[in-house]
């Protein structure tokens, strides 16, 4: 029953954008079908059809009518093939343009956590929570560089006028400000400073009614943008992509859920579910509980918090698909979508779904992390390399871990398909524990440049980690859209272990 659970949720999440097409064409099709029936048996009736055709007329309206019986399910996958092309043709005609934008300059921006001038720990996800969407919502315009809500969160309290701050991020531009809530109001002073000469260069104070805060958050980020890199379209903010619940407590219950899905931590994980819950119980058309329920899931299926199993994923999928429903743009659940198709190694799928969440948001890290990577599976070494190198420098260490060895072990990877050894050799060196990937792999790359490896610590120590694993099993899981290099990595396998 679970499979059939997935198998539904993921056509659900295939099918969203198409739905509507086939709908309308299979009525377009009953109508049409209709009147050349119609037509039919009035031109049948009009001229001799045994003569003409060498059959009766009922024999010829048989004829016809199972003839467009059976042809409805051919015209319904031919117009599912067209539209399903041309849909992952519209997402993709913005790929070239946003790899050739990777090294462009962009004003780098940070915004630090406000102020609860409440000074109660109750309220304090609120105000986290507001600055947290600020900085989502600013992530969002493609013409600024975003720090991350790691290294925005860690600035906490910090003296960011001093000369040793300017030296250590380099940030062009700072947000600060501060909040306080009562009853049903709140209150918002923020700044905006220019970091070259210490100068606020725009600030004002909101003084409202809770339900406001999405119309004060538009303000906001559309004065900073335009302060910054002066007037854009308003689409350029990317405002329709995320599509704000009007119930406050629906807001305040996600809010708890995202803070607490970000403590990385198995209990807070299963509050964090609980807190999405209450949520979505509060509102069903918000689609921002659902898709962060469907990370919460994942993070916890990926943390060991639970057991991975088909109910696990069923549950995963069931959020991954509602939120697509509810909002086909939010960038959280389309990075979740292209892993789940780089899981299945549909590597065009999964690079449609990673270059519509960069096209939603190209600056959070999430989505950094599954573009750099379906890019370099994709063909695009090049532009793979430089949005992985680019998010090592700037959060080398994930919210998760402990140490850099997942950025490291992909971009070990990245270099190995790109034919750098060299870089192979240095960053191998820089990985804590490798996994049986890297281990494989730096066998082929030392075999290719004829260096001696078998009295190695890591090689020795190797054969004894990986000699029970089902060899071929991992390396599909190595994710390689390249049929010689998989080949070729098994038939090393089985001569390093024969």
């Amino acid at each position: 029953m679970n499979k059939l659970k997935i198998v539904f949720n993921f056509l659900k999440i295939k099918l969203k954008n198409i739905g509507s097409v086939l709908l309308k064409g299979s009525t377009a099709y009953m109508i049409g079908a209709f009147g050349l029936i119609q037509v039919a048996s009035i031109v049948a009736d009009n001229i001799n059809i045994a003569e003409s055709l060498g059959v009766t007329k009922e024999i010829f309206m048989q004829y016809l009518f199972l003839g467009v019986i059976f042809l409805f399910p051919v015209f319904l996958i031919v117009t599912f093939i067209i539209k399903n092309n041309s849909i992952k043709n519209e997402i993709l005609s913005s790929l070239d343009n946003n790899l050739s934008q990777i090294d462009d300059y962009r004003p780098k921006i940070a915004v630090i956590p406000f102020e609860n001038l409440n000074k109660d720990s109750d309220g304090q996800f609120l105000v986290d929570g507001i600055a947290e969407d600020l900085l989502t919502e600013l992530s969002m315009v493609k013409e600024i560089s975003v720090a991350t809500r790691k290294t925005c969160f860690s600035l906490r309290d910090k003296d960011i006028t001093s000369q040793n701050f300017k030296d250590e991020y380099g940030f062009d531009y700072v947000v600060t400000g501060s909040i306080r809530a009562s009853e049903n109001r709140i209150r918002i002073s923020i700044e905006l400073s220019d970091m070259k000469d210490d100068k606020v260069i725009w600030s004002n104070r909101f003084d409202s009614e809770n339900k406001d805060i999405f119309d004060i958050q538009d303000e906001i980020v559309t004065k900073i943008v335009t302060c910054i890199v002066g007037e854009i379209e308003i689409s350029s903010l990317k405002r329709a992509n995320r599509k704000p619940t009007d119930n406050m407590t629906s807001y305040e219950y996600t809010l708890k859920g995202r803070a607490l899905n970000q403590q990385y931590e198995k209990n807070a994980n299963a509050e964090a579910i609980k807190m999405l819950d209450a949520a979505i119980a509060a509102d069903k058309t918000n689609p921002l509980p659902h898709s962060w329920k469907a990370c919460t899931i994942g993070q916890s299926l990926a943390l060991g918090f639970r057991e991975d199993n088909e109910e696990a994923r069923s549950d995963l999928m069931a959020s991954l698909s509602k939120a697509n429903e509810l909002n086909d743009n939010d960038w959280n659940a389309l990075r979740i979508i292209a892993e789940a198709h780089l899981t299945l190694q549909d590597f065009e799928g999964a690079m449609v779904y990673a270059n519509k969440a960069y096209n939603s948001n190209p600056n959070h890290p999430f989505v950094l992390w599954i573009y750099g990577r379906i890019l370099l599976r994709y063909g695009n070494l090049e532009s793979g390399i430089k949005i992985l190198e680019q998010l090592y420098e700037r959060e080398p260490i994930p919210m998760s871990d402990i140490n850099t060895d997942r950025m490291n072990r992909e971009l070990f990877l990245a270099y190995y398909l790109d034919k750098d050894y060299k870089k192979c050799e240095e960053t191998f060196n820089k990985i804590n524990e490798c996994t049986f990937r890297e281990w494989l792999i730096n066998i082929d790359i030392k075999i290719k440049q004829n260096k001696d490896y078998a009295q190695d610590n890591w090689f020795v120590s190797g054969i004894e980690r990986f000699n029970n694993l089902d060899k071929e099993k991992e390396i599909s899981l190595f994710h390689l859209n390249n049929k010689f290099i998989s080949n070729e990595l098994k038939n090393l396998s089985q001569k390093v272990f024969a």
